[in-house]
């Protein structure tokens, strides 16, 4: 786990990882157990900003810290991230195949227009194999960049 992945309570020092939920309490960053007691009684003394520690090492936390008591991981594997569609990644898979399966049939058709014009001699076999084949490309390239963004969205809301 990096750095940047975790997020440190403002009020009781502990580390928040990125698959903790962090809260905002009057302008401080807190974990879950400190929002509900800040939240639910008064405050007896003002909290103070700690600062994240300077090196590395006392930063990293390699003891596992006792859950707060919540929904069960079942109910949270169930819930969605808020602004997260789960069926977005698999339309841009479904998309990036159907745009690589036009893509390769239009370099087909470019190729069919290539043997026309050596065996024909005709023009128009030139002309269509320089469309089809530089817009199948086109679309290949494409539907293969709609794929690699989905599967890095995927990964990315996973970890």
């Amino acid at each position: 786990m990096g750095l940047s992945d975790i997020e440190i309570c403002s009020n009781c020092g502990r580390a928040i990882s990125r698959s903790e939920q962090a809260y905002i309490f009057e302008g401080n960053i807190v974990c879950a157990e400190c929002d509900n007691t800040l939240r639910s009684g008064p405050l007896p003394e003002p909290l103070t900003i700690l600062e994240p520690a300077a090196s590395p090492e006392l930063v990293t936390v390699d003891e596992p810290q006792p859950e707060a008591p919540g929904p069960s991981k079942d109910d949270e594997q169930e819930e969605a991230k808020p602004g997260w569609d789960a069926d977005k990644p698999v339309g841009f898979i479904i998309g990036g195949v159907i745009l690589c399966l036009l893509g390769i049939a239009l370099i087909d058709i470019g190729l069919v227009g290539l043997a026309v014009f050596f065996l024909g001699g005709f023009l128009i076999g030139m002309l269509m194999a320089a469309g089809c084949l530089t817009f199948g490309l086109l679309i290949l390239v494409l539907g293969i960049a709609a794929i690699v963004v989905a599967v890095i969205s995927v990964r990315r809301s996973t970890h």
